[in-house]
C-alpha cells in the first residue's frame, strides 16, 4: 500500500464518508424516534391527542376529568410551556418553563438531584404553594451549581417563589426538543398569566401527560378513553360535542411532529443508504482496478509456488487495514457531527435543544460495517484472477488486448455507482427548488425592513387596564421615532405557532356545541395600525381602532378565507358571525390571506379583535422602518425601542427584539434543514462520481497506453485514440447517468414527503441534474484525455 498512496486515501476516505453519513443519520433518528423519554419504565408513560388532529392539546377540565375519572392511571397530569420572567440576585432574565399539575413528576417518576419534587398538594388549590423546581441546566447556568439552592426565594413574573428542589442532570422534561427552566404548580397559573382558563372548557391550553399501571395494556386504556370521553360529553352536551382521545407517544408533541420527523428521517435515512452503496460500488471499482493492475504480480507469485490462501490472506491484509483506517475515520466524522448538533440552538425563541449523543455502538457497527465492506470488495476481484491461466497473464503484462475485453466487474460497480448518485444530486436539486419557493412564498405579510419586539407584561405584574395603558404608552413614543412608517401591536404574530383558533359561527346558529361551528379561525388582538405595520393589505373596510371599547358593538377584521367560508364571498363588510359565547361580531375590515402556523399551508381563517375590547398581556410591537439596504437604522431601532421599554419600566424582560425576518427562521427552519441535509448527500454523491470515473478513466489510460502508442505510431487520428481509450467508460458513464434520472425521478414520492413543494419531474432539475452529470464526467476524465492525447509513442515504445 506504501507504493499506492493515491489507491489508499481514496478507499479510506470513501469509506469514511459513506458510512460516517449513515451513522450520522441513525444517530439522529435514534435520539428524535427510537430512544424512548429518559424517564423510569417509559413504555408506561403516554399522552393522548384528538382523533382529528394529532396536535396533543385539551382544555385543563378535560384532562383533569380523565384523571378523575379513570382505572387504569396510576398518574395524569397537564402541562404547559411558556416563557417567564424569573428575577434571582437582583438580575431579571426571560426563561422557558413548565406550568404543571401535581402529578407530573409522579408521571415522569424521577428523583430530584436536590431537595423535593412538586407534589400533590402543591397544586391543591390556588396559592396552596409557592414552590419551584428549576433544571439541572438552570442551576448551574444561572445559580452557579449553588449547593445551597434549596431554600432560596426567586421572583417569577414578579410573584415570590421558594426553589425547593433541582431536577436531575438529563432530564429535559416530556418532549425531546425541549429544554426547560422550571417548574411551578398549575394551581397558580392565573396568578401567573394575569388571565385564568383553568375552569374554560373551550380554552384548549394544556398537554396531557399519563403513566399507565402496570399489566394494564393499551387497548384497555384506549377503550376506557372512549368511555371517558362518552361521559364527558353526555355531562357536557354543549361545550364537549365530539371530544375524542387517541392514544400517542410523548417527546414529538404526541403525533404531531413525531409523524413528520418519522417520514422525513426515513426519507433521509434511504438517502443515507443509497450513498452507502454508491461507496461500496466505488470501493468494489477501485479494489477490481487495484487487483486488476496487479495481475501479472500475482500471477508471477503463483507461478513459482504460492498457493491461492497466501494470495488471499495477503489480500486480505491489505482489505484489512483499509477498512479499519475508513472506519475509524467515519466514526471520528460522526462523533464530530453528532456533538456539534448535540451543542448547536436553532434559531428559536423556544429553547430547542437535540438530545444527539455519539453511541457506543453506532461506533462499533461502524467499525464493523467498514470492515464487511472492505473484505467484501477486496477479495471479490480474485476470483476472475484465479481463474484465468498465469502464464496468459505473464505473456499479456498483465492486462487485456483492449480491443475485445469483456465487460469487467468494475464496469458494472461504476454504472450502478453512477446511478445511484444522480439519485442524490436529484433531491439535493429538488431540495434547493423547494427551498427557492418556499423562501418566495407571499406569506401575506412583510418581515423585511420591520422590528419585532416580544414581551409579557404578567412577568412585570401587569394586568387588565394598566396592562392597556403601558402598551399605547409605548406605541405613542415608538410612533414619534425618525424613520418609523408604521407600528402596532398585537398579542402573537403570524408562524409563531402560539394562537389560538377558536370555533367561528354563523349569524343564525343558536346551538353553540363544537360540531355546529362552521370553521375554526386563527384570531389576534391587535391596536390600529397593526396591519400596516405587517404590511398585510386591508383590501376593504376600515382597520380597528382604540375606539372599539368594550361598551361599544364587537367588532372585527377578517381575512378573505374566513370571508369565502362563511358567506362564500369576499365582499361581507358589514356582516356578522358569533363567537362560541353566542355574541355577534360585526366584520369592518376584510384583509388580505396570509400564512397563519406553517409556511406550507393552504390559505386559512384568521379574524383580529381590536385590543381595545380584548385587553393582553402579551405583547408583539411590530415596527415598519423606511427601507435602508445598509441595515443601520433596524439596528438603531431595535436600541431606541429598547430604550424606551427600560425607560417605561425596567421590570419588563423583553424575550427578543430584531429585525422580524431573523425572527421567522424557526418557520422555514425545516426547508432548510431538508435542503442542507439532502444537499450534503447530493455533494457526497457527486464526489463518489468523480472518484469513481476519474480513477476507472485513468486505469483504463494507463493499462492501454502500450496499445495507444501503437495505434498512434500507426497513424491513428484523436479521436480514434479517444474512442479506442474511453469510448467504453463513456458508455458505462451515460447508460449509468440514464438509469439514474429515471431513479430520480421515480423517487418523486419520497421526495415530495422530505421537501415542502418538491417535484422531482420538474424540467429545471432533471435539466440541472444531467448539466451537473455531464460536467462532472467531463471533469473527471479530462486528466485522462489529456493523457491520451499526449502520448509519445516513440518514448513510450522505447521503455517497453
Amino acid at each position: 500500500m506504501r507504493r499506492s498512496p493515491g489507491f489508499a486515501t481514496a478507499a479510506v476516505l470513501i469509506l469514511a464518508i459513506g458510512i460516517a453519513a449513515n451513522v450520522i443519520v441513525f444517530g439522529v433518528l435514534q435520539a428524535m424516534i427510537l430512544k424512548p423519554l429518559d424517564v423510569p419504565n417509559p413504555d408506561r408513560v403516554m399522552t393522548f391527542a384528538p382523533h382529528v388532529a394529532d396536535y396533543p392539546i385539551f382544555s385543563y377540565p378535560e384532562v383533569r376529568d380523565v384523571r378523575d375519572g379513570n382505572t387504569v392511571f396510576s398518574a395524569v397530569a397537564a402541562l404547559t410551556i411558556q416563557p417567564f420572567g424569573l428575577e434571582a440576585d437582583g438580575v431579571t432574565r426571560p426563561v422557558w418553563g413548565y406550568i404543571v399539575s401535581g402529578q407530573y413528576f409522579e408521571v415522569v417518576g424521577i428523583k430530584p438531584y436536590l431537595g423535593r419534587l412538586l407534589q400533590r398538594a402543591d397544586d391543591d388549590h390556588p396559592g396552596a404553594s409557592e414552590a419551584a423546581v428549576i433544571s439541572w441546566p438552570a442551576w448551574k447556568n444561572y445559580f452557579a451549581s449553588d449547593p445551597n439552592i434549596v431554600g432560596k426565594t426567586i421572583r417569577v413574573n414578579k410573584h415570590p417563589y421558594t426553589i425547593i428542589g433541582v431536577t436531575p442532570r438529563g432530564f429535559y422534561g416530556t418532549e425531546k426538543f425541549l429544554l426547560p427552566d422550571i417548574f411551578v404548580p398549575m394551581a397558580n397559573q392565573a396568578a401567573l398569566d394575569g388571565v385564568s382558563w383553568l375552569e374554560s372548557r373551550r380554552q384548549k391550553m394544556v398537554f396531557p401527560i399519563v403513566r399507565i399501571k402496570d399489566g394494564i395494556t393499551l387497548p384497555q386504556v384506549q377503550a376506557e378513553l372512549d368511555t371517558i370521553a362518552a361521559r364527558i360529553q353526555r355531562q357536557n352536551p354543549g361545550e364537549e360535542d365530539g371530544l375524542e382521545f387517541k392514544l400517542a407517544r410523548p417527546g414529538m408533541v404526541g403525533d404531531f411532529l413525531g409523524g413528520a420527523v418519522r417520514r422525513f428521517m426515513v426519507g433521509v435515512m434511504i438517502l443515507a443508504g443509497i450513498v452507502l452503496l454508491a461507496a461500496c460500488a466505488n470501493l468494489g471499482g477501485l479494489f477490481a482496478a487495484r487487483t486488476a493492475d496487479r495481475t501479472r504480480e500475482i500471477a508471477i507469485r503463483m507461478a513459482v509456488g504460492s498457493s491461492r490462501w497466501r494470495v488471499l490472506r495477503h489480500v486480505l491484509a491489505e482489505a484489512l487495514v483499509v477498512s479499519l483506517f475508513g472506519g475509524a475515520c467515519a466514526c471520528g466524522l460522526a462523533w464530530l457531527a453528532l456533538n456539534g448538533l448535540a451543542k448547536w440552538h436553532p434559531p428559536s425563541d423556544y429553547p430547542i435543544r437535540f438530545t444527539v449523543e455519539p453511541q457506543p455502538l453506532l461506533v462499533l457497527i461502524a467499525l464493523l460495517v467498514s470492515v464487511l465492506a472492505g473484505v467484501l470488495f477486496g477479495i471479490m476481484p480474485l476470483r476472475q484472477i484465479f481463474n484465468a491461466d498465469p502464464n496468459d497473464a505473464i505473456r499479456s503484462g498483465g492486462f487485456p488486448s483492449g480491443a475485445g475485453r469483456r465487460w469487467a466487474l468494475r464496469d458494472v460497480l461504476l454504472a450502478a455507482q453512477i446511478a445511484l448518485c444522480c439519485v442524490t444530486i436529484t433531491a439535493a436539486f429538488v431540495s434547493l427548488r423547494g427551498l427557492r419557493r418556499t423562501l418566495t412564498l407571499d406569506l401575506g405579510f412583510n418581515p423585511r425592513n420591520a422590528v419585532l419586539t416580544t414581551f409579557d407584561l404578567s412577568q412585570a405584574g401587569y394586568s387588565g387596564a394598566a396592562a392597556g395603558q403601558m402598551q399605547r404608552q409605548l406605541l405613542e413614543r415608538v410612533s414619534q421615532l425618525p424613520g418609523v412608517e408604521a407600528a402596532g401591536y398585537s398579542n402573537t404574530t403570524n408562524l409563531t405557532g402560539d394562537n389560538t383558533v377558536p370555533e367561528v359561527f354563523s349569524q343564525q346558529t343558536t346551538d353553540f356545541r363544537p360540531t355546529n361551528a362552521a370553521f375554526s379561525a386563527f384570531e389576534y388582538d391587535v391596536s390600529p395600525g397593526y396591519l400596516a405595520a405587517c404590511a398585510t393589505p386591508l383590501l376593504a373596510g376600515r382597520d380597528v381602532s382604540f375606539g372599539d371599547t368594550p361598551t361599544t358593538p364587537a367588532v372585527a377584521v377578517v381575512n378573505q378565507e374566513f370571508a369565502r367560508r362563511l358567506f362564500h364571498t369576499e365582499n361581507a363588510v358589514g356582516r356578522y358571525f358569533k363567537n362560541s359565547s353566542g355574541v355577534s361580531v360585526q366584520i369592518v375590515g376584510i384583509a388580505a390571506d396570509g400564512k397563519q402556523f406553517l409556511a406550507s399551508e393552504t390559505p386559512r381563517a384568521a379574524v383580529y379583535f381590536p385590543v381595545s375590547q380584548r385587553p393582553t398581556v402579551k405583547t408583539s410591537l411590530v415596527v415598519r422602518t423606511r427601507p435602508d439596504p445598509t441595515g443601520g437604522l433596524i439596528a438603531d431601532m431595535v436600541a431606541s425601542i429598547r430604550k424606551i421599554l427600560q425607560g417605561l419600566d425596567a421590570a419588563i424582560p423583553i424575550l427578543t427584539s430584531s429585525e422580524w425576518r431573523s425572527q421567522l427562521a424557526m418557520s422555514f427552519f425545516p426547508a432548510q434543514v431538508a435542503t442542507v441535509a439532502l444537499g450534503l448527500f447530493g455533494a457526497f454523491g457527486l464526489l463518489l462520481s468523480i472518484t469513481g470515473t476519474f480513477g476507472l478513466a485513468s486505469y483504463t489510460v494507463s493499462k492501454r497506453i502500450r496499445e495507444l502508442s501503437i495505434r498512434v505510431a500507426l497513424g491513428a487520428q484523436a479521436r480514434q485514440v479517444l474512442s479506442v481509450a474511453l469510448g467504453r467508460m463513456l458508455v458505462v458513464l451515460a447508460s449509468g447517468s440514464l438509469v439514474g434520472l429515471l431513479l430520480g425521478v421515480a423517487a418523486s414520492r419520497v421526495l415530495s414527503v422530505i421537501v415542502f413543494q418538491a417535484k422531482a419531474q420538474d424540467p429545471g432539475v432533471i435539466a440541472a441534474v444531467a448539466f451537473t452529470i455531464l460536467l462532472s464526467g467531463s471533469l473527471s476524465v479530462a486528466g485522462p484525455v489529456r493523457r491520451a492525447l499526449r502520448i509519445d509513442p516513440a518514448n513510450v515504445l522505447r521503455e517497453l
